[in-house]
């Protein structure tokens, strides 16, 4: 297959019509975190403020963990299954999620979260506290907000999906702007923004699929209540949703113990922020690849064209990471970032560099579990997973306390890899979609 043909062949159009808008969605938060991050790095205390700003996210993402399934979910299910039900069953975890929030953050609870699994203490300690009483309802607009995009992937209407997604980023940097401007405090600048553009933007994508969210008759009984199948289909989904959201929360608890955590924490957190930026089209690729079977397209073309995408963007992390005046120019010019800070944000984006071939793999294997509706497979890819995370975290503690960006950018790129190798490895005996 020749790469022309993505633009000639109406199979990849279809499948960029659907993986641009999709990708750029789903990775919203990693394109807005580094430009956050670039307000922030000015500060008086630029290291705080990011590390203040990473751990808050990283809790809030742990508590909203299933907004990373819960696109899958309503893709796979929307055309054929009942509206109503996918909307309780949606509804009901977000509320889930918001009581925890309530819960961890209200509570004598924070005192363990923070004191005892992130070992935060001083300045640190209290900024991450007053940040997330700020968030605490992020979890349920992430859930409500992942389900309305879905809505409108399942729904052919991509367009919804760039006018809520440019409408979020743009109100991001917007109220970034103006407090940063007034001398906001810098670890509440990235949070505030953040929160309240989340707010616009859940608005936003409720009104643009309004029409979608329902059948044309509308009956409410007790069958809404019967989510045994949705259950049993989310269930693993969510498992595999904890270890992403749990693995940045980890290495943040980890680094807090090594020398110069604020800059350790920092530096993994900027690497991993602009790979996520450079790496964005290939987290569209998982609901693309489900949109597409679910459509009646083919998987060799539908894995080809994955393929392509995580070879294109291996190319371009390649240039980053080994031209000298392409990583200066946008890790010290464009983001401001320099000085032991600099080092070691390039060396986690070294190591994270290579994996677009095998994050794709994992998007295809996963995909294809997904599409067969028997989702226990990922409970034991995410076992093996977590297993990597620990013992890299564990190695990194005992041997490497004096490397924290290579420990925490070796961790991420480590269970990355093995997952994808685990994905494998369980979907092999799956008949494949024809």
């Amino acid at each position: 297959m020749k790469l022309s043909e993505l633009f000639s062949d109406k199979f990849y159009l279809v499948a960029l019509s659907i993986l641009i808008p999709t990708s750029i969605n789903l990775s919203i938060t990693q394109f807005l975190t580094p430009i956050l991050n670039s307000f922030m790095v000015r500060a008086t205390n630029p290291e705080l403020s990011i590390s203040v700003f990473s751990i808050t996210m990283s809790i809030l993402f742990l508590i909203s963990l299933p907004h990373l399934r819960v696109q899958h979910l309503t893709i796979v299910y929307y055309k054929n299954y009942s509206k109503m039900k996918i909307h309780f069953f949606i509804f009901s975890l977000a509320i889930i999620c918001l009581i925890i929030s309530i819960f961890v953050i209200f509570s004598p609870a924070v005192n363990f979260v923070l004191d005892t699994i992130f070992g935060t203490s001083g300045d640190m300690r209290i900024n991450v506290e007053n940040a997330l009483k700020i968030s605490f309802f992020i979890p349920f607009l992430l859930i409500i907000k992942m389900h309305f995009y879905a809505i409108s992937i399942v729904s052919s209407k991509s367009n919804y999906i760039w006018i809520g997604t440019i409408s979020g980023f743009i109100f991001s940097i917007l109220f970034a702007s103006i407090l940063f401007f007034l001398n906001f405090e810098k670890y509440n600048l990235g949070i505030t923004s953040y929160t309240l553009a989340s707010i616009i933007e859940t608005i936003i994508i409720m009104l643009l699929v309004r029409k979608n969210l329902f059948d044309s008759k509308i009956i409410f009984n007790k069958d809404i209540l019967r989510l045994g199948e949705l259950t049993k289909f989310f269930t693993p989904l969510l498992f595999a949703a904890f270890l992403p959201s749990f693995t940045m929360p980890a290495i943040n608890a980890c680094l807090t113990r090594f020398e110069n955590p604020e800059v350790a924490i920092s530096s993994v957190n900027l690497g991993f922020g602009i790979f996520g930026a450079v790496t964005f089209t290939i987290n569209g690729c998982q609901s693309t690849i489900l949109s597409l079977l679910a459509n009646g397209y083919r998987y060799k073309d539908i894995r080809n064209f994955s393929y392509i995408v995580g070879f294109i963007t291996l190319f371009i992390c390649s240039l980053i990471s080994w031209i000298p005046f392409i990583n200066n120019f946008i890790f010290s010019d464009l983001f401001g970032i320099n000085g032991s800070l600099l080092s070691g944000t390039i060396i986690v984006f070294k190591l994270l560099s290579i994996l677009p071939p095998f994050l794709v793999m994992e998007q295809i294997y996963v995909g294809i579990i997904m599409n067969s509706k028997s989702t226990n497979p990922l409970f034991y890819i995410n076992i093996c997973r977590f297993l990597v995370l620990i013992f890299c975290l564990s190695t990194g503690i005992l041997f490497f306390k004096s490397y924290g960006p290579v420990v925490g950018g070796s961790a991420w790129a480590l269970t990355l890899f093995f997952e994808a190798i685990f994905a494998w490895l369980f979907a092999r005996k799956i008949t494949l979609p024809s």
